[in-house]
């Protein structure tokens, strides 16, 4: 999925200084074509992160992202200080509608993931909203991260899986709210919705095998650790 594959491309790059610092038997001295070589090559530096963007308004707008962030997976986060609907929609690069990424009444603040699906594009967000907004486009590698131990949270959010879940791993899930309480696990290969209720709820869940990713929708506090 492009949510793992963005993942994978924001991690460092371990494998590569392993290789470089394993040797068999003795070392050879360098010679000088290589002395030479080392001497004149220009040191390589990782691609940097792009920087968060921040975009802010009143009302009805369509903000339209640079050309080159219309690819790769975004955390989004949103904040809304309005009484009405609030609703964002990702525009593709002939304006049509991508569904929504946040539909709310009222106040709003979460983090959400933009261009989740393979070979998704936004080129643009339409915002419908009556009062005062925010949105933030971050790198994926920005989200929270789960280590296993209990993680709490309000509202909507993005967390990655320190370490892939492997063989049979339980999670236990609590939520406080009045509406929906959705948790989706995304592995390398798929998505899977762990928990999908009202109002408050506590239970146990198995987490897929291999997942890197979860996602939560809320409207109160919630919390999950493994059991």
């Amino acid at each position: 999925m492009a949510v793992a594959g963005a993942l994978a491309a924001g991690a460092p790059d371990t494998a590569g200084r392993v290789a470089r610092s394993s040797t068999t038997g003795a070392p050879a001295g360098p010679t000088r074509d290589a002395m030479s070589a080392k001497d004149t090559a220009a040191p390589r530096k990782p691609a940097p992160a792009p920087s968060p963007r921040t975009y802010s308004g009143v009302s009805a707008k369509v903000v339209k992202l640079r050309r080159s962030d219309w690819t790769g997976v975004w955390l989004v986060t949103l904040t809304h200080r309005g009484e009405s609907n609030f609703i964002v929609s990702p525009l593709d690069a002939h304006g049509a509608e991508q569904g929504s990424i946040v539909n709310e009444i009222g106040g709003y603040k979460g983090t959400v993931l933009l261009n989740e699906d393979e070979g998704a594009q936004t080129a643009a967000l339409k915002i419908q909203a009556d009062g005062a907004w925010t949105v933030t486009l971050k790198p994926l590698s920005m989200a929270r991260r789960w280590t296993g131990a209990g993680l709490t949270g309000h509202g909507d959010d993005v967390a990655i899986v320190s370490r892939p879940s492997s063989g049979l791993t339980t999670v236990t899930a609590r939520h406080s709210g009045s509406a929906n309480f959705i948790v989706d696990a995304y592995t390398e290969s798929s998505r899977e919705n762990l928990v999908n209720e009202i109002g408050g709820w506590h239970g146990e869940v198995p987490l897929p095998d291999g997942t890197v990713l979860l996602t939560v929708h809320a409207d109160g506090v919630w919390s999950f650790a493994k059991s």
